[in-house]
């Protein structure tokens, strides 16, 4: 009697259980194929219930916070009266008495007073970003509907905590004052651009309007980036694994409900990465447009679009060949996707070559940048190519700790968010293939920025690579300055970008005053994003005694006041190494590239 009550309810749970786990693994429906495509969006918090340490990394990264309401902590800008001049407009960020962002654009007269009615006067709806910068999105109807949502033309710069106009967040020449195109030529429509990338499971919802407008009824199945832009839809799976005992009899080892990246090929973990990552071209634009890309996680991303690579065309016509180098490689960033196809290391995405995940982890502790603890440094490829494997041990290329494996294979030749970047395009430097050329950065001048291509390629076989053999006769202004002072001065807008972000790093070989003097030259640069590189390599290369001097310039001011404090900095620091003469031929290449691109 004593041991029916005592074992009885024991024995009771244990039958339930066995009979709840043979019915488990009985049903068909629990184990079969399952049409993942097309399955409800469950939403993050779906999730958190069975993954709640997953779901606490996400919540920490830049991912979940892409594109956010504006409201309460989300909105990093103050919006308390700040106001931001640029071509003859005055945009001022305030709040509603209700307490939302609101952001008014108006013309300004020589004195700075309000001429004429406002181009917006909108309250803020959504933010997209909170790393580099944070954007600002407005319900404004032009001919789309009260769903047409903008991006507005000011951003907040999180590291500097100030505002800039978008024009100068791109590459492109400074627009004529009073000119309100110009001024609002990145008040772009998010329905269409921004929200395919910055959300999950987003659908533009575009169908004709009057006339010619689209319109537009624009869902997500939830903003930012969250779970399901990476696993897929998580109705299916949710359904199948309500069942307790499902849960159970699968270990943790996956069913095929869900896409696992770590559990897929290195092309098929990758291609969720290249779908935002890596710009292509939809297969079905209109469709795009319409219903969202239809590409599901897990599945090859090229069933639904291209990559877009140098040569790739739209109708015959090729559009894109300014955003690589003359050599291929991806010189913007939301091109990491087509650096990594391009690198030999990817083996063309079959099993055994490197995948996105090989580096990052979308669920670590760091989500600056996400990389894996176990990657950091030269770990990342020392995990792969051991020090045996390296021709000089573990120092491969005799230039000691400063200098790690990606300073020379993945250099910092590439430009976005207003920063310079490492490629992902993996490769060896080989700088005698640029001697005579003015085209393209490379990894060995990038960093002795004081020396000609010519002095790099003799100085290999002294690391103990092989000799280049002969060398092409270099450029004749090559004699002039080294490759970095030749992109600062003569380069295009992205050269001269980089050339700045090359001499602000401090691990650079050269005397600090020295980097400030050629830097004052990108002062009055034509391309607001070029002078806004100076002024903030000058924050950070000038002495405590000279930060009120830098202070007082202003990469956005008028010329007007802009030119004088230039002068002052440069009377202060110096100029660069050429002559007026040489100056104003280098000055003359810059002319020959005109960009208008953006990230």
């Amino acid at each position: 009697m004593a041991s029916g009550l005592v074992f009885g309810p024991a024995l009771a749970w244990s039958i339930a259980a066995i009979a709840g786990l043979a019915y488990a693994g009985g049903r068909a429906d629990a184990w079969g194929p399952l049409e993942r495509r097309g399955a409800a969006v469950a939403g993050s918090d779906a999730c958190r219930a069975c993954h709640p340490a997953q779901h606490d990394t996400w919540a920490r990264s830049y991912h979940r916070t892409m594109t956010q309401r504006a409201e309460g902590a989300a909105v990093l800008a103050p919006f308390a009266g700040e106001h931001v001049d640029h071509l003859g407009f005055r945009a001022t960020m305030t709040r509603t008495a209700e307490g939302r962002p609101h952001v008014r654009v108006a013309a300004i007269d020589d004195e700075g007073g309000a001429s004429g009615p406002p181009l917006l006067d909108v309250d803020v709806v959504m933010t997209v970003g909170s790393h580099r910068y944070q954007q600002y999105l407005a319900q404004i109807d032009r001919g789309g509907g009260p769903g047409e949502v903008w991006r507005l033309p000011v951003a907040w710069h999180v590291a500097t905590a100030r505002w800039i106009p978008m024009n100068a967040a791109f590459l492109e020449p400074e627009g004529a004052r009073g000119d309100a195109d110009a001024y609002l030529r990145h008040l772009s429509r998010w329905n269409d651009n921004c929200v395919l990338c910055h959300n999950t499971e987003p659908r533009p919802g575009m169908a004709q309007g009057t006339g010619d407008a689209p319109r537009f009824d624009t869902t997500v199945g939830e903003l930012g980036i969250a779970c399901e832009a990476c696993h897929g839809p998580a109705g299916a799976h949710l359904q199948r694994h309500a069942d307790p005992f499902r849960r159970l009899l699968t270990g943790g080892a996956g069913d095929g409900s869900i896409a696992h990246p770590g559990r897929l090929s290195p092309r098929d973990e990758s291609g969720v990465c290249g779908r935002c990552h890596g710009n292509r071209i939809s297969a079905d634009v209109a469709a795009v447009l319409r219903d969202g890309d239809g590409f599901l996680p897990g599945t090859d991303l090229a069933s639904v679009s291209r990559p877009i690579f140098r040569d790739a065309t739209v109708g015959g016509e090729a559009l894109f060949s300014e955003r690589f180098w003359p050599d291929g490689t991806p010189r913007l960033s939301a091109y990491e996707y087509q650096g990594l196809l391009l690198s030999p290391c990817h083996q063309d995405g079959r099993a055994g070559g490197l995948g996105c995940d090989d580096c990052h982890a979308m669920h670590g502790d760091r989500p600056d940048m996400q990389v894996r603890p176990d990657r950091l440094g030269d770990r990342a490829c020392t995990s792969c190519h051991v020090p045996e494997d390296l021709s000089l041990g573990a120092r491969h290329g005799g230039h000691g700790e400063k200098v790690t494996c990606q300073g020379c294979h993945t250099p910092r030749i590439t430009y976005g968010l207003l920063e310079g970047m490492i490629g992902h395009r993996i490769a060896v430097p080989r700088p005698q293939a640029w001697i005579g050329r003015h085209d393209q950065p490379d990894a060995c001048t990038q960093c002795h920025v004081d020396r000609s291509r010519t002095w790099a390629a003799e100085a290999l076989p002294r690391l103990g690579f092989p000799g280049p053999g002969p060398l092409p006769a270099p450029a004749p202004d090559e004699a002039w300055g080294s490759r970095v002072q030749l992109d600062l001065a003569g380069g295009d807008p992205l050269q001269r970008v980089l050339a700045i972000h090359a001499l602000a790093r401090p691990e650079v070989p050269v005397d600090v005053a020295a980097r400030r003097a050629w830097i004052t030259d990108a002062l009055d640069d034509e391309y607001p994003a070029v002078r806004w590189f100076a002024w903030r390599a000058l924050r950070k290369l000038a002495s405590p005694e000279q930060a009120a001097l830098v202070a007082a310039y202003d990469p956005h001011a008028e010329a007007e006041q802009r030119v004088p404090a230039a002068d002052a900095l440069r009377g202060a620091f110096g100029r660069g190494p050429f002559t007026p003469e040489q100056r104003e031929v280098l000055e003359a290449r810059q002319e020959r590239t005109v960009l208008w691109i953006g990230e």
